[in-house]
């Protein structure tokens, strides 16, 4: 593992370090919200890939990708990381402003 105090590009680094994390906890590689998978294992996918990769719905072409739910590519613990596909992910990001992690509502509660 490297010096976190040295990392310049988290993002690259964060996305790398996600996908490892969600690999090791054995998360299956589908999107956690549409539930499709990919056609083609990942490069990066580790020996055992075939027993967290659903035989339904092999459907994308593009490889799924770590969603970081705080939006801060640094945090990479599996309550704030998820599998999403590339559509899923890019409508994820759009609900909330860039570097926003939650919309916080005021219902005059």
């Amino acid at each position: 593992m490297k010096d976190e105090s040295k990392i310049i590009d988290w993002r690259s680094t964060g996305r790398r370090i996600g996908r490892r994390a969600l690999y090791a906890a054995h998360v299956d590689y589908e999107c956690d919200t549409c539930k499709r998978t990919t056609i083609e294992p990942p490069k990066d996918a580790p020996k055992w890939f075939e027993d967290i990769w659903p035989v339904e719905r092999r459907e994308l072409e593009s490889q799924l990708q770590v969603q970081h739910m705080e939006k801060d590519p640094s945090i990479n613990d599996l309550a704030f990381i998820k599998w999403l596909c590339p559509s899923c992910h890019k409508n994820e990001d759009l609900t909330t402003e860039k570097g926003v992690a939650v919309e916080s509502l005021d219902f005059g509660l």
